[in-house]
């Protein structure tokens, strides 16, 4: 006890033994009203010691994690919202504010109510005190987890670690926790599916080949570069020590207007302020992407959609992304274009010393193919190329809703018919569907889903054209096969010939007579499984191929290899008739996963009872209703088996 507190007890003690004496009170009354004061003076003691013992663990806490606040002009959102309520709010409620967060109860998302998790043999208890997140768990998990959460510690030592960040809040949400190095976060083996709503391997959220050794995660070399605003990795490699700090955790005001120091301190005065407003001109002082010329405007947004090239990786550690709002992102930090692989020797010098790089995010045709990427596909389309097409042509950072953001009334055909105003007289002409169906949707042709990433198929934002030769050279799905999931590549050939005179190719037997989405499911890579398993309970595909055939072509992804793959043919196969509740973990064992398709197909038997499955060919369903089970194993045979890694 502090001596302070001893010296107050002994002067209570003192004047209540006096003053009772004094008044001539019976003992039982001043021993009472000492009582009280002691008793007092214990619980004031007592909640100074909590309070200080609050302040320490919350220096402790924070001292753990990447910290916000850095120079070079970063004041943070809290010195926007004065000024711009409006837009704070907006801001507030997108997921690009809660990309990362400090841990606590109103960032976490996950189930941490004395919850145990095993993986590889290890235990992972997980509970939550108050605000705090903790995880109880083998002594240097903290740190080997990162280089290998398989690793069996046999009988390491157990402690508990305080979850320092969370990342994501709309599809997943992944934890860190630190390491034993400065501010060092690694991450926690496990994430939280919210729509799900349960704990999944970390590692099985990835299209990854499950043979590859599994890669480090650390937050403040790989999530910082996107996932927050101005990070600094500032690693002390000689010691072995993080100080990583960033201008704001997630994505904030100053990640698209830049650094607003000299904006704030202009603008103290309120006629300046309002002098700006009605003058409607723009401010020097601050970068207003919606000012800037729509090249310009769309790489504020490419510096993190899109695949960067960091030319000095070292200068990057220490300092950061050099680019601000407003500058030529070319200058600094250039986007990976294999179509303009010439221009870019760096890139072919990368990809001999990793030869799996390109692969890893891009088509064969340089189109990019993991999610998160837009900028990419944007910088190789016409409409930006030859126009002014521009990200916020369709989006809006604060007149939409968080979902997607797209701009008020271009959740349709309006953003492309601003510009191609021909078609809103000549749409059913253009497209040959019905006004109004999702085939007279233009992004359903121009903007398919063949992009992967976060466990689903993601619009493809390179805008193109529908093409049976692109789908020959590259193995991507075109939108009409993506939609008309029991047609042949030869349909769409002679489809796409007649109605826009595009010159019939070659095609082989398959091609002419067997269902493209089949063959891509049957024989494709991973990330083609994945993109067809997508399109099987994508509404508008199952509205024009129907649903009586799919059940039997998911089952057979239920044992794949590939755990994303699994998760994507579960989730169509859910959203069946009948299969509401078929009882299936993507995580689960070998054995359960290789049951899955007979009892699929068993539930199916049992669903149809004396109905047969519609006579189609190309599906191989014969005239009797029944599948052409040689076909389909002769065709999986073929499988495209090579390893692959897509790099969301």
């Amino acid at each position: 006890m502090r001596f302070e507190w001893l010296a107050i007890l002994a002067l209570l003690a003192a004047v209540g033994v006096g003053f009772g004496r004094r008044r001539n009170f019976s003992p039982s009354w001043w021993l009472l009203a000492l009582f009280l004061l002691v008793a007092t003076a214990l619980w004031a003691w007592w909640r100074d010691v909590r309070r200080r013992q609050s302040v320490q663990a919350d220096a402790a806490f924070f001292a753990s994690v990447p910290r916000e606040g850095r120079p070079d002009g970063y004041v943070s959102s809290d010195h926007c919202q004065a000024c711009h309520p409006g837009q704070y709010a907006s801001w507030h409620r997108t997921f690009h504010r809660t990309m990362t967060q400090f841990a606590g109860s109103t960032s976490v998302v996950g189930n941490f109510d004395n919850v145990t998790l095993e993986l590889a043999g290890q235990k992972y208890r997980l509970e939550r005190l108050g605000d705090e997140f903790w995880v109880e768990l083998d002594d240097s998990d903290s740190v080997t987890a990162a280089r290998n959460p398989a690793r069996r510690l046999g009988h390491a030592p157990r402690v508990k670690q305080r979850v320092g960040l969370v990342t994501g809040s709309h599809h997943l949400q992944v934890y860190w926790l630190p390491g034993k190095h400065g501010n060092l976060q690694t991450v926690l083996p496990f994430a939280w599916l919210i729509e799900d709503k349960r704990w999944v391997p970390f590692h099985q959220t990835f299209l990854r080949d499950p043979a590859l050794p599994l890669q480090p995660s650390v937050w403040n070399l790989n999530c910082i570069q996107c996932h927050a605003t101005g990070g600094q990795p500032r690693p002390d490699l000689q010691v072995k020590d993080w100080d990583t700090r960033s201008g704001e955790l997630g994505i904030a005001c100053e990640a698209c207007h830049g650094p607003g120091e000299k904006h704030v301190a202009v603008n103290g005065s309120p006629g300046r302020r309002y002098a700006s407003h009605y003058m409607d001109q723009g401010d020097p002082s601050i970068t207003n992407p919606a000012r800037l010329p729509s090249k310009i405007a769309s790489q504020v947004c490419g510096q993190c959609h899109g695949i960067k090239w960091i030319p000095n990786r070292e200068e990057w550690r220490r300092e950061g992304f050099r680019f601000r709002p407003g500058q030529d992102l070319a200058t600094t930090t250039p986007i990976v274009r294999p179509t303009k692989l010439d221009e870019q020797p760096w890139v072919k010098a990368a990809a001999m010393q990793n030869p799996t790089f390109l692969e890893d995010h891009y088509w064969s045709d340089g189109m990019v193919r993991v999610s998160g990427r837009e900028y990419n596909g944007l910088l190789e389309s016409p409409c930006h190329q030859r126009g002014e097409l521009s990200c916020l042509s369709c989006h809006a950072l604060h007149q939409s809703a968080p979902e997607d953001q797209l701009a008020p009334q271009m959740d349709g055909n309006g953003a492309c018919l601003s510009c191609h105003g021909q078609f809103r007289t000549e749409l059913v002409a253009h497209t040959h569907h019905l006004a109004g169906s999702p085939g007279s949707e233009c992004y359903n042709c121009h903007m398919p889903h063949t992009t992967y990433g976060l466990l689903k198929a993601i619009r493809s934002h390179q805008i193109d054209s529908p093409s049976v030769p692109a789908t020959q050279k590259t193995g991507r799905p075109n939108a009409c096969n993506l939609c008309h999931l029991d047609q042949t590549l030869g349909w769409t050939a002679q489809h796409l010939a007649t109605w826009y005179r595009q010159p019939m190719p070659e095609l082989d037997a398959v091609e002419q007579n067997v269902s493209a989405a089949v063959v891509g499911l049957l024989k494709g890579d991973a990330g083609q499984r994945a993109l067809i398993a997508f399109s099987m309970g994508w509404a508008p595909a199952k509205q024009a191929a129907g649903t009586q055939w799919l059940a039997p072509y998911l089952a057979q992804l239920l044992d794949d290899p590939y755990s994303a793959v699994r998760y994507i043919a579960q989730r169509s196969l859910k959203r069946l008739p009948d299969y509401q509740n078929f009882a299936y973990d993507f995580t689960g064992s070998a054995e359960h996963r290789a049951t899955a398709p007979a009892r699929a197909l068993g539930l199916l038997t049992k669903a149809e009872g004396n109905r047969t499955l519609r006579s189609q060919p190309q599906l191989f369903i014969d005239t009797r209703g029944e599948l052409q089970q040689d076909e389909i194993r002769a065709l999986r045979q073929q499988r495209d088996n090579h390893s692959m890694d897509l790099q969301e």
